[in-house]
């Protein structure tokens, strides 16, 4: 399933994972043509559901529409819950012939309800578009691969009328108290009024109170209780808490069948995530960041990685010594999210507003506020992730994008006031002035002396320290490309010993000064690239990975290991 844990005990869950009728649509004929009402399978493949259809041989370079279809089975009538957890890029969902939903963006979730769905065979279709322009998030000139296609898990739970649509919770601690509020919305899709029981369970804690909702209609519901002996979420003790909120009620006309019962599971952990002068603190104590960056790629996955990939990566991440993961540059699968939360690694979340300037700052803006927000939902109860990262590289010393990232940060601060806000930045490296950096808890560099440009890190690093006073600095790209089993040469661009040397020297460095909070290395393995930049990218890759796109260490991944994994 799409989670490492059940996220319901009383909906019947299931996924639409498996082969899915599949047909390109290079001239975008399937409007005009109704696909979505008479799909054309004769001329169809199969493919599996979740997928990157790049990650399939004859669609490997395939950029633009293709259209799903699938059909399911019902027993009884229902309401159904449909969650398609990552369409790349845009996508637009029919049920038996109707527009039920659309989304845009590749990483984060969206859903569609069906009402009173009639037993029998019913059909989904799905028209899912990678085409990336210039005013798309991310845009068409990204340095990675526009994977396409249900590239994550699509799964169908059944709701009864009155259902838990949304879990908030928050929480304060103190010592080893903790007082929580669960802010839980319901539905109601029957036209009657509802007065469930609302349970809120937190470990062993729970809290019950009656609640409202009118029919055909929403509410919130907020819930406080204390949490005695709390077990702090640490890296080295990544102690979770099971959250659970629960619905029992009748219906008022105590029609036969009238009992319904809902419930929707998440986990959460306590802990505090602040700054001091340049430490960045987790539970009030310094913690020195070193990590990776991590794409979500894979030679015969692509995009669409299973959980045995996904435990391997943060197995070799672990084995390197490393403590964090930047997911570079968008939100990853939220089972990977899990496995950090189990693991003690922490992490810092990224939308993918790359390379953004002045030209196309307005018209992005409001896609990049969506997918923060987006985000935010999705992963507000994690407690591996520490920081928000509002952008990757973009023009920081414009003003229209400052006043825009500025705003994504009041933004993420009203939904989400525990984490660490920061915006990764080349513009110092570029010989700009970063007018981002006022806001941020902490500064993120990403910076490449010797390998795109000869110059000295030490002296670099006085200039932002000169610059930009006492924020914690973390060094979030650093590094050179590798070709793996290139050792012939020593010390030659492209050799894993010039790769190696150059990362151990930096590593080295960034753990002496007071000043650098930490550093996340660019990057965990080799990634494919966008087409547009394959010729100047040899084996068609991103090939600074400490590690091949096969999870192949090269001579990096020693270094990484000799100076982290004894810490």
């Amino acid at each position: 399933m799409h989670r490492t844990f059940e996220t319901t005990t009383e909906r019947h869950q299931r996924t639409l994972d498996g082969q899915w009728e599949f047909l390109t649509d290079p001239g975008d004929e399937g409007y005009d043509g109704d696909y979505h009402e008479s799909f054309p399978a004769e001329e169809a493949d199969r493919l599996s559901v979740p997928s990157s259809w790049n990650a399939h041989r004859e669609y490997a370079d395939y950029v633009g529409p293709a259209w799903y279809r699938r059909t399911f089975e019902t027993r009884t009538e229902d309401s159904l819950l449909f969650t398609f957890h990552g369409v790349a890029r845009d996508a637009t969902v029919y049920l038996d012939g109707e527009e039920v939903a659309s989304h845009e963006g590749a990483y984060t979730p969206f859903d569609a309800l069906a009402r009173d769905l009639d037993a029998g065979e019913h059909e989904l279709v799905v028209r899912a578009d990678n085409t990336r322009r210039e005013a798309t998030l991310p845009h068409d000139d990204v340095d990675w691969f526009p994977h396409g296609g249900i590239h994550r898990e699509v799964v169908v739970e059944t709701v009864p009328d009155v259902y838990v649509r949304d879990l908030a919770v928050d929480y304060d601690i103190y010592g080893d108290e903790a007082t929580v509020e669960a802010a839980v919305t319901l539905h109601n899709l029957d036209p009657r009024p509802a007065e469930p029981d609302l349970t809120v369970s937190v470990g062993e804690a729970s809290v019950t109170e009656p609640v409202e909702v009118d029919g055909m209609d929403a509410a919130t519901a907020t819930l406080a209780l204390d949490i005695e002996d709390v077990e702090r979420w640490t890296p080295d003790d990544p102690t979770l808490y099971d959250v659970e909120a629960r619905l029992d009620g009748e219906r008022a006309d105590d029609r036969e069948g009238g009992a319904f019962t809902d419930d929707l599971r998440d986990r959460i952990g306590f802990r505090t995530v602040s700054t001091s002068g340049r430490d960045i603190l987790v539970n009030g104590e310094p913690v020195a960041i070193a990590g990776v960056n991590r794409h979500e790629d894979h030679p015969e996955w692509g995009s669409a990685q299973p959980l045995r990939v996904q435990e391997r990566d943060l197995e070799l991440i672990r084995r390197a010594g490393c403590n964090a993961v930047r997911c570079s540059h968008y939100p990853n699968h939220p089972r990977f999210l899990d496995l950090c939360d189990e693991r003690g690694v922490l992490v810092i979340e990224e939308i993918p507003m790359w390379g953004v300037d002045e030209s196309t700052m307005v018209s992005t803006q409001e896609r990049a506020q969506r997918t923060l927000m987006e985000m935010v939902e999705r992963d507000r109860h994690h407690p591996s992730v520490f920081a928000w990262s509002l952008s990757n590289e973009c023009a920081n010393d414009e003003s229209t994008v400052v006043d825009g990232t500025r705003k994504l940060k009041w933004a993420a601060d009203g939904v989400d006031g525990s984490r660490l806000i920061t915006v990764a930045s080349n513009t110092d490296f570029e010989g700009g002035t970063d007018g981002t950096f006022e806001f941020c808890d902490f500064l993120s560099v990403n910076a490449y002396w010797g390998w795109y440009r000869e110059g000295d890190w030490s002296e670099f690093l006085d200039g932002i320290e000169a610059d930009y006073g006492e924020k914690p600095l973390v060094v979030t790209e650093f590094g050179a490309g590798a070709v793996p089993g290139d050792r012939t040469h020593e010390g030659r661009k492209w050799s894993e010993s010039y790769q190696a040397d150059l990362l151990a020297d930096c590593v080295d460095l960034f753990r002496e000064r007071e000043s650098v909070a930490g550093f996340t290395v660019w990057q965990f393995c080799d990634t494919l690239t966008n087409p547009d930049s394959a010729m100047t990218r040899p084996r068609t890759r991103n090939n600074k990975g400490v590690l091949d796109e096969y999870r192949r260490p090269k001579e990096a991944y020693r270094v990484l290991r000799e100076r982290l994994a004894d810490d």
